[in-house]
């Protein structure tokens, strides 16, 4: 009874399941009017302001057609679809259908979720799944965030749109680009799965990527693949990438290469770190910088023009010329006396005027279109004729300097209107320069100079290489970088003020409490001199004082002019304003430099653009050709884009060797150096204070004597990286030493250091990697296996040996225990060689596989009829004896190689010799009878029996060799 009880109950469950699959109907719940009509045999209820309702969605309209049988409906005019309290969308026309839940809205659509509202023509919409799709285009607005593409897909329960194909998200700050792009509403992130190109708004930046996020709201972004950043002349790559631009904090990792072309700086590495707000980056790991350097200059100017250094007047008259010259408006203009006395005929035209006529030349080609070349130096010579009142000793007026400047300013405006052949007329009212300076007839007319920088030439570049632990780099203004220099000197001096005295008790930290000392200060009023009074006032002293005073600083401001002729402390000075943006480079522990023909190490770098100078500290070492340069401190001076000059101090010292001679050195040292260097290469050096050298003179190629010199100034000449000429400067004291009677310690001067093993030998021993391969530790020889017993006899002999080579009339019984000793080590080391690594197993050749497979998939195919039960059996017996055949092969010459090179088992046999040299009797080792049947792969094991000999010294038996009866197993039949 039980039974019908449970059956009909499931009945009536499955009834009830049956009926909650009923199907969705769309229900007319509201309308202000209907009527039902029939249009082309189908039943159409006209609806007028109508609701309907299905499910969880809500339509309205102002009119409609409701198809009650079909489950659908076509809405006109202000329509809406509404689910829950978050969702609208509006359109002008509406299809429904209710049996697939499936909206298309066209013209005028609206989709309005929470913030986010979408607007197109055209719009699939389900309402079950709330997916949104257009196809012609749509736009999307979140907040401050616009978006726009072609194709479209909206998720309402995710809030997760997707848009393909001409994709646009403008944000406040950037507009992005791409092809593929996912968008959420509620977080307002915006993740790439294709090409992407954001250009910022503000900062004037482009980053390309094609895959990665970014993030509206905190305006963080993170970029994975192929990406690249670029803002000016500056541009980023990293495997990835991430910013912060609320914090202004990046961060690239792996593959890094950050490229100024400006300053023609490459920085590569594994790790980065950016700082925008002092526009800082730090690069870690595996990190260095390329330099690209010229060997001709390609640049119009140098980046920071330096000053000439000023000429000192000797006179007041001078005074107003130099005044006058130097004013920068009559520069250029009051140099043409010297001009019209270069001009007369038969005279050289000198280098600068020359160049002064090339360049008013060409501005004057370019002020009037229609000059010609040839006619622009025409122009130039006409001026001659502006001279009629000069003064006889060719001198200008400040009337008429003036009047030339004001002249020369007016020319280019003059020429755009008059013709080419009146401009001589303008110039006439002028005062005539030097009536002497015409050319006379048949004199030859003055060739235009030639260009020398042609457009298209070819320049040759070199790059220096540059590592490190850690670099840095970080654009400043010149004003901060002077203040961050100064900071930096001062950081190695104590303050002594008051001041910095409380800073110092403040910042340290007090341990105990502080024991101070009561003393009674000593009276010292009777050590003050003016104790009785002050002295009286002696004229004459005073005047002497004041002549010494004026004498001094006439001699220090000679001493300050010379010393800026000196070419060892002469300094270039630069003319960079305080807000120019100047580029400085850190480099900290482990640097090291690589240039073609130049090589250096340093423990830290500083490089800045603003003087281009590579500043080195910390026991710094160059190379370059044969020589070697050091020294406490060294700077290393670019000019326009090549080496210019080297400077080393304190304890400068240079090493050279000629001909790869490593045996004798040439040596300079001193207080302070200078070098210089033509096209790359070191072609001057200036040794100045305490300088000393040791130079090997040479006869016919080999080496006549030593020449060690003292002088407070040395001049070293170099050709193709050797020493061509020496020249003391000031108090030389030279002493030759002929070649045989110089001595170790002359060959050498104080402070000598030569280290070639640390100079790189190319760019790929300093660049880091980290796919560099390490080197692989070979595994050690398999041990042998010794038992106690073996052991105990290897001590017993060593014991014995050493107790009895203190008695010098045995060493005959000495010999011979060693002897036992080393055969015995021999036995145990051939042992160890017999071990080897089981033979590689063979693969079954081609034809077996393929009966292999034919077997199983008839045997798989008969399995499926139960009434080939008995051919399947069959099968399966034929391939058991195929599979065991195989493997019978397989283990065949792996059992051939164990007989060509068997492995015995050693065995420590009874010894029953009757020698009778001492008790250095060993067992004899014996190759035993291995009927085991199988392959012995496993290591030997040596044992050791009881030792039967009872006198000592005798020599073991050798190794025996017996007959080999490995057992090689039978073959099956069928195989």
């Amino acid at each position: 009874m039980s039974k019908y009880v449970l059956s009909f109950l499931l009945l009536i469950l499955a009834g009830s399941v049956m009926a909650q699959k009923k199907k969705s109907i769309v229900n007319l719940i509201q309308s202000e009017s209907s009527s039902v009509v029939t249009i082309n045999g189908r039943q159409v209820i006209k609806v007028y302001k109508g609701v309907f309702k299905q499910d969880f969605s809500t339509l309205r309209s102002d009119s409609a057609y409701f198809y009650p049988n079909e489950n659908a409906f076509d809405a006109f005019r202000n329509v809406n679809i509404n689910q829950g309290d978050t969702l609208n969308i509006f359109s002008d026309k509406l299809n429904y259908n209710g049996n697939t839940k499936l909206a298309i809205l066209t013209d005028n659509v609206k989709m309005v979720d929470r913030d986010a509202t979408l607007t197109t023509n055209y719009l699939t919409y389900n309402t079950a799944t709330r997916i949104g799709t257009y196809t012609s285009g749509g736009k999307l607005v979140n907040k401050d965030n616009v978006l726009t593409s072609k194709n479209g897909y909206y998720f309402a329960k995710s809030r997760d749109s997707y848009f393909r194909y001409d994709v646009v998200l403008t944000t406040i700050d950037a507009i992005i680009k791409t092809d593929t792009l996912r968008y959420n509403t509620g977080t307002r992130i915006s993740y790439f799965y294709g090409p992407t190109n954001i250009y910022g708004k503000k900062d004037k930046d482009t980053l390309y990527t094609e895959n990665g996020l970014y993030n509206t709201v905190t305006e963080q972004a993170f970029f994975g693949k192929k990406n690249l950043y670029k803002q000016g002349t500056k541009s980023l790559k990293g495997d990835s990438l991430f910013y912060d631009r609320l914090k202004g904090y990046g961060r690239a990792v792996k593959n890094i290469t950050f490229n100024d072309n400006e300053q023609k700086i490459t920085l590569k590495g594994d790790l980065g770190t950016y700082f925008k707000a002092d526009e800082r980056t730090v690069v870690t790991e595996n990190a260095y910088m390329v330099l690209i350097t010229e060997q001709k200059d390609s640049t119009q100017t140098d980046s920071a023009a330096a000053k000439a250094p000023p000429v000192l007047a000797k006179n007041a008259k001078d005074a107003i010329k130099n005044k006058l010259k130097d004013g920068p408006n009559t520069k250029d203009i009051t140099n043409m006396t010297k001009l019209a006395k270069d001009l007369k005929p038969g005279t050289m035209v000198s280098k600068t005027d020359s160049t002064r006529i090339d360049s008013a030349a060409k501005a004057l080609i370019k002020q009037n279109k229609n000059i010609k070349p040839g006619d622009a130096i025409g122009q130039l010579t006409e001026l001659s004729k502006i001279a009629d009142n000069i003064k006889a000793k060719g001198t200008i007026g400040k009337a008429d300097s003036v009047k030339i400047d004001s002249m020369a300013k007016k020319l280019g405006v003059q020429t755009k209107n008059i013709k080419p052949g009146d401009a001589d007329k303008k110039l006439t009212n002028m005062a005539k320069l030097a009536a002497d300076i015409k050319p006379k007839k048949g004199a030859k007319p003055i060739a235009a100079p030639v260009d020398t920088n042609k457009q298209g030439e070819k320049v040759k570049r070199d790059s220096i290489f540059m590592t490190a632990d850690t670099l840095e780099t970080q654009i400043m203004t010149f004003k901060n970088l002077k203040i961050y220099q100064e900071k930096q000197r001062l950081l190695h001096f104590r303050d002594t003020s008051e001041a910095g005295l409380k800073r110092a008790v403040l910042n340290q930290k007090l341990k105990g409490m502080p024991t101070t000392y009561l003393r009674v200060p000593k009276d010292t009023s009777y050590l003050h001199r003016d104790f009785f009074g002050r002295p009286k006032l002696d004229s004459t002293q005073i005047k002497k004082d004041l002549l010494n005073a004026k004498r001094k600083a006439r001699q220090d401001s000679v001493r300050a002019v010379n010393m800026k002729k000196d070419p060892v402390f002469a300094t270039r000075e630069f003319d960079v304003k305080d807000t120019a943006r100047i580029r400085i480079l850190i480099a900290h522990h482990h640097a090291k430099i690589f240039k073609s023909d130049l090589q250096g190490k340093a423990d830290s770098i500083f490089y800045s653009n603003a003087d281009s100078t590579i500043r080195c500290y910390v026991k710094p070492m160059f190379w370059t050709q044969g020589s070697q340069l050091s020294g406490d401190t060294v700077y290393l001076q670019m000019r326009n884009k090549k080496l210019d000059n080297i400077e080393l101090f304190p304890n400068a010292f240079v090493v050279n060797i000629e001909k790869d001679d490593s045996l004798h050195f040439n040596q300079s040292s001193g207080r302070k150096m200078r070098g210089f260097f033509k096209n790359d290469k070191l072609h001057q050096l200036y040794i100045a204070v305490n300088a000393e050298s040791i130079y090997f003179k040479r006869d016919s190629g080999k080496i006549a004597g030593m020449q060690r010199s003292l002088s407070s100034r040395i001049h070293v000449v170099f050709k193709n990286g050797e020493t061509k000429e020496v020249t003391f400067v000031t108090k030389p004291e030279n002493r030759y030493i002929p070649i045989a009677k110089v001595t170790e310690e002359d060959k050498l001067l104080k402070g000598f250091i030569w280290k070639p093993k640390d100079r790189p030998a190319s760019k790929e021993a300093i660049i880091p990697t980290r796919h560099k391969k390490t080197p692989t530790s070979k595994s050690p020889p398999p041990k042998v296996k010794v038992d106690s017993l073996t052991q105990a006899k290897i001590d017993n002999l060593k014991g014995r040996i050493l107790k009895l080579s203190k008695d010098s009339t045995k060493t005959d019984s000495v010999k011979k225990l060693q002897l036992n000793l080393q055969r015995l080590t021999d036995s145990i080391s051939k042992a160890a060689a017999i071990v080897k690594s089981p033979p590689p197993k063979t693969k079954a050749d081609s034809l077996n596989q393929a009966k292999v497979d034919n077997l199983k998939g008839k045997i798989l195919k008969l399995s499926k009829d139960p009434a080939k039960a008995d051919s399947v059996k069959k099968l399966q017996m034929v391939l058991k004896t195929l599979t065991d055949s195989i493997s019978k092969a397989e283990a065949k010459p792996a059992a051939a190689a164990t007989i060509k090179g068997k492995q015995p088992v050693i065995n420590a046999g009874k010894d029953t010799s009757n020698n009778k040299a001492g008790a250095g009797n060993l067992p004899a080792i014996k190759v035993g009878k291995d009927t085991t049947g199988k392959v012995n792969i496993t290591p030997a094991v040596i044992k050791a029996v009881k030792d039967t000999t009872s006198k000592s010294g005798g020599v073991p038996t050798p190794l025996k060799a017996v007959k080999d009866t490995t057992i090689v197993l039978p073959k099956k039949p069928g195989s």
